[in-house]
């Protein structure tokens, strides 16, 4: 299964030779844009997810924030209420070529079991007021693709899958949820909300609260309001 996808980049460009090293780590994920007077990765990539690519940029010593994915998309950051240490983001991407159409789901989250088979799936409301407990049932649309994944040795989960039948559109407040796939315990969730495309995000300070990008990139993912 071959997924096209565009992911932007705000990066810390530092030290001499950076375009150099960011274009040697990710020679091998895809179309690679590095546009160092603007601070801009852009990367074209088939089957390498959003995080990793991400990573291997931090590699170089140089911060990356995640602006922009695909064209019109949605994100949920995913936590449960009786893990502390799981969360997460899961994006859902709109695509349509030749090949595919319907929507991808890229994902990473930390503080699952180590080594446990788990579901993937969109429910139907946006209730987390008792938790993942009252988000319905799984959403009509996502019950027609099994998307099943599993956490490595360490407990993280990073991923990629299409599914066929979801339209970005329909996601939006909703709620995302990760279930034990034999158990089908529900074990982290989120709401879904509307996230920036490719040169959507062009902001360097966040509105809610006037911290910079790398401020808000240097905060854990428990803070409110951050998307």
């Amino acid at each position: 299964m071959t997924l096209h996808l565009q992911v932007e980049f705000a990066v810390q460009f530092s030290g001499e030779n950076a375009s150099d090293a960011i274009q040697s780590v990710l020679q091998d994920v895809g179309t690679v844009d590095i546009n160092a007077k603007m601070g801009r990765v852009i990367v074209e990539t088939e089957n390498v997810p959003w995080n990793e690519i991400q990573q291997r940029i931090e590699g170089t010593g140089r911060r990356a924030v995640l602006t922009g994915f695909g064209g019109k998309s949605c994100v949920s950051i995913v936590s449960s209420d009786k893990v502390n240490e799981t969360k997460g983001v899961i994006r859902f991407c709109a695509v349509s070529d030749a090949s595919n159409s319907g929507c991808v789901i890229d994902g990473a989250v930390d503080g699952l079991t180590p080594n446990s088979k788990l579901e993937i799936n969109v429910h139907e409301y946006g209730d987390v007021s008792s938790g993942c407990e009252s988000v319905g049932n799984i959403f009509e649309q996502s019950s027609y693709t099994d998307k099943e994944v599993s956490s490595d040795a360490n407990g993280a989960l990073s991923f990629r899958l299409l599914d066929q039948h979801l339209n970005v559109s329909d996601l939006i407040g909703r709620s995302v949820v990760i279930s034990n796939a034999d158990s089908k315990e529900r074990l982290a969730c989120g709401i879904i909300a509307r996230s920036a495309g490719i040169f959507e995000n062009y902001k360097k300070i966040c509105a809610c609260d006037g911290v910079t990008l790398w401020e808000e990139r240097d905060k854990t993912l428990a803070g409110k309001g951050k998307i």
